[in-house]
């Protein structure tokens, strides 16, 4: 999950565009073992899973992000600023930066939380979702368009919010729109019918196609490159992973 330094940088110039200019964009930078104590991320990764090293303070984490971060993201369709996640939890602003830190460590660490644009407040990505286009949006009832960082994140935001979505984006292919409905880990309609996901290494490399034949040709001229999934492989992958955060990590 990781998120290249071009690609953080093309987020800081589009900002503005997905509605973050009320950001301040200088940020301290953190100093002192006291610092480096409090923003230390409760999980780490190992063998490709979440490995929980503080269960309370993972818990309390995962709801800050659900309820703090990707709740008010999926109203808005953009990334709350630093005092809009405070006010939603509730919090003063000195402790509500200390939570976004330690999202900020998870998000280094294991990819599992957020990352600002280098220097800035500007929240660049928590996944599954993205503050800049993508050509891929995800939209819950009542809710405004959000990006999502790729055709697995977008598939698993039903599972993760524990709630009805459209994804909608364009197939590779040829251009055509998509449009997907998914229901937790099911797809319960999709346009055209026939909508297949390639896989690549990681979340850049992924690709919806407009049908199977598509996929195999594109994978054919590509020497094999990525693994070709039918959409509803790809939402039980997209749904195991993020569905973690409407249960515990």
């Amino acid at each position: 999950m990781c998120v290249s330094t071009r690609w953080l940088a093309v987020v800081a110039i589009a900002g503005a565009v997905v509605g973050a200019v009320a950001m301040r964009l200088a940020r301290p930078t953190p100093s002192g073992a006291g610092q480096a104590q409090a923003v230390k991320c409760p999980v780490h990764s190992a063998d490709d899973a979440i490995v929980v090293d503080n269960r309370d303070e993972a818990e309390r984490l995962r709801r800050a992000l659900v309820e703090g971060i990707f709740a008010p993201w999926m109203e808005r369709g953009r990334a709350p600023t630093p005092s809009e996640f405070a006010t939603r939890m509730k919090l003063g602003q000195v402790e509500a930066d200390r939570v976004l830190d330690q999202m900020q460590a998870c998000g280094e660490r294991v990819g599992t939380g957020i990352l600002r644009v280098p220097e800035s407040e500007l929240i660049a990505v928590a996944w599954p979702l993205a503050n800049v286009p993508t050509g891929i949006t995800v939209t819950a009832e009542g809710g405004k368009p959000a990006f999502a960082r790729c055709a697995f994140d977008a598939l698993g935001v039903s599972q993760m919010l524990s709630k009805p979505i459209v994804v909608e984006a364009e197939a590779r292919d040829n251009g055509a729109r998509l449009r997907i409905v998914v229901n937790g880990d099911r797809v319960t309609a999709a346009e055209p019918a026939d909508i297949v996901v390639v896989k690549g290494k990681g979340c850049d490399t992924m690709s919806f196609f407009s049908s199977k034949q598509a996929g195999e040709a594109w994978r054919a001229a590509h020497d094999g490159e990525g693994e070709l999934l039918t959409l509803a492989e790809a939402v039980q992958r997209g749904a195991k992973s993020f569905g973690r955060f409407a249960t515990g990590l």
